[in-house]
C-alpha cells in the first residue's frame, strides 16, 4: 500500500467516522456537509469527490452501520428465538446510532429504502429467507414475525420516553425489561390457542368464520394448515403418515358436528347423552372430530401431490400452490421420499 493510499483511507474512515456522527445527531436533512468535513479535517470538496452527494454518504453510512450490526449479532436463523431477541435489545441499547440513524431515514424517506450495490436487498432478503425455514412459516407470516421480533426488542430503545411513562423509575431496568422481551417473544412462537397472532395472520382471517374443521383448530394441532413451529419430522408424518382412503375411513367413523351448539359429550363405550352438555368433554370431542377430518385431508394432499410431481410438475411450483397448507419444507421433504 502506498502512502497516498494510506491516507486516502485514512480520509475516507475520517469522514465516515464523522457522518456518522452527524447524521445520528441531525438527520439526512439536518446534516451539514460543512460540519462534516470540519470534523474530519479535510475539504469539504472531498466529501463530493469520495461519496458524490450527502445523500450518498447517507446511504454508505447507513450500510457501514448495518454490516457491523451484522457482525456483533447472530442471526435469527442460528439463534433461538428470545435469545435473538435479547441480543438485539442489547445491541440498539448500548449502539444507538443504528437505530436513530434508520428513523431519521424513515423521516426523510418514508419507505423508500436506498442501497448500496444490492447488499442492503440481499441482507433482507436472507432474513426473510431464514424465518421461513426456521420457523416453517409462509411468505406473509415470515414478514410479520420479523417485523414482530423486532418490535418487541427495538420499542423501548427507539422511545425511551414512553417506556419511561409506562414503567417510571423501573424503566432504567434494562436487564428485567430485555429478559420480559425475551421471554415474550418465546411464549409467541409456543403452542396456544387463543393467540391473536394465530387469529388475525392464520387462513380465514378475513373476518369470516372458519370454513373447515381444520381452520377451526388451534395453530400448533396436526391439524392446522399452518404454525410457526418449525417444520418438524412429526409435522412431517401428520402429513404423510398412512394412505388417504385410510384416514378418509377413520374421518368418517368420526361423529361430525357441524352446528354451532354444543356438541353432545360421547362416552368411551360410544354412547352419547344429548342432555350432557359438559363443555371440557364437548371441546374435547369436537377436536377429536376435526384432527380425525383433518388428518384425510392432510393425507389425501399428500397423495394428490406426489402424483401431480410424478406427473412434472416442479417442486417449487407445487410448494407455491400449497403455501398456507404445507411449509415448503415439508413439501419438499415429502416428494424427496
Amino acid at each position: 500500500m502506498t502512502p497516498t493510499t494510506k491516507r486516502s483511507d485514512a480520509t475516507r474512515q475520517a469522514l465516515l467516522r464523522a457522518a456518522r456522527d452527524e447524521f445520528a445527531a441531525h438527520g439526512l436533512a439536518g446534516a451539514r456537509v460543512d460540519r462534516i468535513a470540519e470534523t474530519a479535517g479535510v475539504n469539504k470538496e472531498r466529501i463530493y469527490g469520495l461519496f458524490g452527494s450527502k445523500d450518498k454518504l447517507f446511504d454508505v453510512i447507513l450500510i457501514d452501520s448495518l454490516r457491523e450490526f451484522m457482525e456483533t449479532v447472530q442471526p435469527l436463523a442460528d439463534t433461538e428465538v428470545g435469545d435473538y431477541v435479547a441480543k438485539l435489545f442489547d445491541y440498539h441499547h448500548d449502539n444507538p446510532k443504528l437505530l436513530r440513524l434508520m428513523l431519521w431515514e424513515a423521516l426523510h424517506r418514508g419507505a423508500d429504502a436506498h442501497d448500496v450495490d444490492g447488499w442492503r436487498a440481499d441482507f433482507y432478503e436472507r432474513k426473510f429467507d431464514r424465518a421461513q425455514q426456521q420457523f416453517g412459516v409462509d411468505e406473509q407470516r415470515a414478514g410479520l414475525l420479523l417485523i414482530a421480533l423486532c418490535g418487541i426488542a427495538n420499542w423501548a430503545n427507539t422511545l425511551p420516553q414512553t417506556a419511561r411513562l409506562l414503567l417510571g423509575p423501573a424503566a432504567e431496568d434494562t436487564t428485567t425489561i430485555r429478559e420480559f422481551m425475551a421471554d415474550f417473544a418465546r411464549a409467541a412462537v409456543r403452542y396456544d390457542p387463543a393467540s391473536p397472532v394465530n387469529i388475525l395472520t392464520g387462513p380465514g382471517s378475513s373476518r369470516q368464520a372458519p370454513t373447515s374443521a381444520a381452520d377451526q383448530l388451534p395453530d400448533s394441532s396436526p391439524g392446522r394448515r399452518e404454525s410457526v413451529q418449525p417444520a418438524s419430522e412429526s409435522e412431517y408424518r401428520a402429513a404423510t403418515t398412512g394412505s388417504a382412503s385410510a384416514r378418509a375411513t377413520h374421518a368418517d367413523d368420526a361423529p361430525a358436528s357441524n352446528s354451532t351448539g354444543p356438541t353432545p359429550y360421547v362416552g368411551p363405550n360410544g354412547t352419547a347423552d344429548p342432555a350432557d352438555t359438559d363443555p371440557v368433554a364437548t371441546a374435547a370431542h369436537r377436536l377429536r372430530t376435526a384432527r380425525a377430518a383433518a388428518e384425510a385431508a392432510r393425507a389425501e394432499l399428500a397423495d394428490a401431490l406426489r402424483a401431480a410431481h410424478a406427473d412434472g410438475t416442479s417442486a417449487n411450483e407445487l410448494a407455491r400452490q400449497v403455501s398456507g397448507t404445507l411449509s415448503r419444507p415439508v413439501v419438499l421433504k415429502l416428494l424427496a421420499d
